[in-house]
């Protein structure tokens, strides 16, 4: 019934990295010192590149076997 409606191939990105993200940039920007300003807003730097690299727990299994059902019953 659902399953149609999600869309194999579309990347979204992690909304929990994107969130992480955007609060390292704010701890960043209400800090005082320089060297723990910069180490923030590089971590923010990575959650904010990697958000589009991890995989949804939706996605559609390359395999074509459904992830939550064992695919060993016929």
């Amino acid at each position: 019934m659902f399953g149609n409606s999600i869309q194999c191939g579309v990347a979204e990105p992690s909304f929990l990295y994107l969130m992480m993200a955007a609060a390292y940039f704010r701890q960043a920007s209400h800090t005082r010192h320089p060297h723990v300003r910069g180490a923030l807003r590089d971590l923010g730097r990575e959650y904010l590149t990697n958000a589009h690299r991890v995989v949804p727990a939706y996605a559609c299994p390359a395999s074509g076997l459904h992830p939550l059902i064992s695919n060993s019953q016929s």
